[in-house]
Parts: C-alpha cells; structure tokens; sequence
C-alpha cells in the first residue's frame, strides 16, 4: 500500500506541476487579452464583452460541467469504459443542444443589455464542442494523462487570441468579431482532443476482461446534480451581472455604469484569480484522488488529504493576498498600462482567503460525493446575489458592489468549510487561521514600506 501512495503522490505532483504551468498561461495571456480589449475597445466595450461571456456562461456551465464531472469520477471509480464514457459524452451532448436552443431564441431578449444579438448567437455553435471536450479532458484527467487536456487548452487560448489579432482590427463589428474567434477556437481545440483520445484509446482494445458498463441512472446521479447546480447557479450569475449595471447606473449613468463593471469584472478579479492556478491544477487532481479514496473506505487518507490541502491553501491565499495588495499599482499598470483599478484590487484583496478557500474545499467536496450540498450552498448564495443586485446595488452603488462580494464568499466559505469537516471527520485548529494571517498582514507592512 505504500508503495501505491508514493507512485500516487508521484505522479499527482507531476500532474500539478503541468497543470499549474498551464493554468498561469491560459490566465497571463488571459489578463493580457482583457488590457488590450479595454486598449483597443474602451473600457465601455470590455463591460459589454463581459457581459456576453456572463450570459453565455450559462451555456458553457450547461454543456461542461455535468458531463465532466461525471467522466471522472466515474472512469477514477471504475477504471476506463469505452461505453461508459460514450454515455457521458451523449449526456454532454444533449445538455448542449438544450442549452444552445434555449440561448438562441433569448438572444434578441437580451439585445437591451448584450446590443446585437449576433454576438450571442455567433457563440452558440461552440456549446457541443465544449461538451464532447469537456467529457473527453475527465476522461483522461482521471486516467492520470494530463497533456492531452493541457494541449488541447493552450490550443483554444492561442487560436482565439491570435484570431481575435486577426478579425477584430479594422472591423465594424469588433465583439462580433471577438466571439467569432472564441467559437472557431474551441472548435479547434475539440477537434484535438478527440484526436487524441481516438490515439490512445481508439486503436487499442481494452485490457483485461471487459468490464460492463455503468447504468445510465448512475451517470446521471452522478452529473444530473452538478448540472442542475451549476447550471441553475450560472443562470442567477447571468441573471446577476444583467442586474449590476443597472443597478450601479443609478449612481453614474448606463455609460459609466458598464465602464465601472467591466473595471471590476474586466480587470479587477482576473488579477485577484491569477494566483489560483497552482489551486485549480490541484483541485482538478483532488476529485479523482478523493473519489477513489471514498469508494474504497480510504478514510485515513481522506483526513489527511483534506486537512493538509486545507492548510496549504491557507497560506497560500493569505500569502497572495498580502503580494497583491502590496503590489496593486504596479501590477495594474504592469498588465493594463493605467492603474484605474489600482484601489479597488488593493480593496479586495482580502477577499482571496475566502475565495480561494471556498474553491478548494468545493472541489474536495465533489471528490467525496457532496455534490448536492455544494449545490444547495452554491443555489442559496446566488439567490441572495440576485436579490441584493435587484434590491441593495441600486442604492449603495459600486461600494455596494464590492460588499455582497465579501458578504458572499463569507457565507459560502462558512457552509462549504462546515460540511467538509463533518464529512472527511477532520478538525481545524485555529492556527491554521491565525498564524498565515498574522504573516500576510506583516508582509503586507513590510512590503508597503518599499512599494508606492
């Protein structure tokens, strides 16, 4: 057995190692994309691009989520099947379609809020793309082959950048444009990754005697929650950020009301989201690890996982956020070349612990079959989102804005941490809080006193 856990830890830091590269590139040529959008189209035009992307979220989150998910966990429970992976990509599929339907025939709902439903509909073909790609990268993920996820996703960024380069210069439509080249990128990267899995898996035959399939209630009972719940839960993102501009127009105007959402949305959180990389290549990992651990009664290794990944992010967040507080003008002129967000992410930076946290935690308690919590928590916390963007936002303005994000991740992280420690019977010592953030508020002091 211990042999087993070294190759495991092996080959978990190898993975991580590769994913947190990929992740810091996919996110540094993401930020670069926002500050020459914001250059290129103004600061209005980069709201309204927000907004889109908020909007077709929904159908991405749709087509993604359940589909992955259950590719994972499955093919980590019960080893690779052909058939059972071809029941998560019809799943996917389907989804999709539905998805795709649904967005198409409310484009010219929305065109007050998004201008030009083109811009919508131009998105829409990517749907299935992104749900054969996402079944097929779980697949592989749990199978412990990261390169081809990896490849597949430095592919997109590269192709819809350089498109974008391409099209939208000189353009009468540039955000017509702009979701011109996502679509034609993620269908290049879909076309990739189904290449590559028809080249590991394609040609061979399975090993060892043939294993049936797994039922299609189980498929999904696995990924009907995960959809449902991020789907209803993108679904109040959407109907959320439609809400923001309105309500921050009260206070400056529909024209300074996107501007000051596309600073916040734009080029605020990407910055505060740009340390997470390492986190997400390691909450990726985690759902296979702990769904293998939970379906053979690990649960020695399921305390220690969870408590030390707890721990770790910890640090690392309360870390990070001292650096980006510290360092908030020059990282805003560093990516943007103008520090007009400068204030508000030195403002938000202590928001890092809580979102950071809440991530992981999320993601560990997918690994361990708590999918329908972290729906109902995910579900709740939108719900007062909405409510507070149709009801508070509209007197309070942009400080208002600011304050559900604290209020949010606050409750989020409270639920999600509650469930974790009475599922994997982990308890957490209040140095594990105290002392990283004791070290960030010395760092921060520190570095303030070097740093303008």
């Amino acid at each position: 057995m211990q042999g087993a856990v070294k190759i495991n830890r092996r080959t978990f830091l190898y993975s991580t190692c590769w994913l947190t590269l990929e992740s810091t590139i996919l996110r540094l040529s993401g930020i670069w994309m926002r500050g020459w959008i914001c250059e290129t189209l103004g600061s209005v035009q980069m709201g309204r691009y927000q907004l889109i992307f908020s909007v077709f979220a929904l159908g991405v989150v749709l087509s993604a989520s359940g589909a992955n998910f259950a590719a994972t966990r499955l093919t980590a429970e019960h080893g690779y099947n052909r058939r059972t992976l071809r029941r998560c990509l019809l799943l996917g599929l389907l989804v999709s379609g539905i998805a795709a339907a649904g967005l198409y025939g409310c484009a010219p709902l929305l065109s007050p809020f998004l201008g030009n439903p083109a811009s919508l509909r131009i998105l829409i073909p990517g749907l299935p793309c992104i749900a054969v790609s996402a079944a097929l990268k779980g697949c592989f993920v749990a199978e412990g082959h990261t390169g081809a996820p990896i490849a597949a996703e430095l592919l997109e960024q590269g192709t819809g950048i350089g498109l974008s380069l391409l099209l939208v210069p000189g353009s009468t439509a540039p955000l017509t444009m702009l979701m011109l080249a996502s679509t034609l990128s993620e269908g290049c990267a879909c076309l990739f990754i189904a290449a590559a899995y028809f080249h590991r898996y394609g040609r061979k035959p399975q090993r060892g005697p043939q294993k049936a399939p797994v039922q299609w209630k189980e498929a999904v009972r696995i990924g009907g929650p995960v959809t449902t719940g991020t789907g209803l839960r993108s679904l109040l993102f959407s109907l959320e950020n439609l809400l923001i501009p309105r309500g921050l127009s009260t206070h400056t105007g529909a024209e300074n009301a996107l501007a000051q959402y596309g600073l916040v949305q734009g080029m605020v959180l990407p910055i505060l989201q740009f340390p997470s990389a390492l986190l997400f290549a390691a909450v990726t990992l985690l759902v296979p690890e702990l769904a293998r651990c939970c379906a053979r009664h690990f649960t020695k290794r399921i305390q220690l996982v969870t408590s030390r990944a707890f721990r770790l992010t910890l640090c690392f967040s309360f870390a990070s956020a001292a650096l980006i507080a510290a360092f908030a003008f020059p990282l805003c002129h560093l990516f943007y070349r103008n520090t007009q967000g400068a204030l508000l992410l030195r403002v938000t930076a202590p928001l890092l612990p809580l979102m950071y946290v809440d991530s992981v935690v999320d993601g560990m308690l997918k690994g361990l079959d708590q999918q329908t919590w972290s729906l109902f928590c995910n579900l709740t916390d939108s719900c007062m989102r909405v409510l507070w963007c149709a009801f508070v936002l509209p007197y309070l303005g942009l400080p208002g804005y600011i304050l559900m994000l604290f209020l949010s991740e606050i409750y989020n992280a409270a639920l999600s941490i509650s469930r974790l420690l009475k599922v994997a019977d982990v308890e957490i010592s209040p140095i594990w809080v105290f002392l990283p953030a004791g070290g960030a508020v010395l760092l921060y002091v520190i570095l303030r006193q070097f740093v303008p």
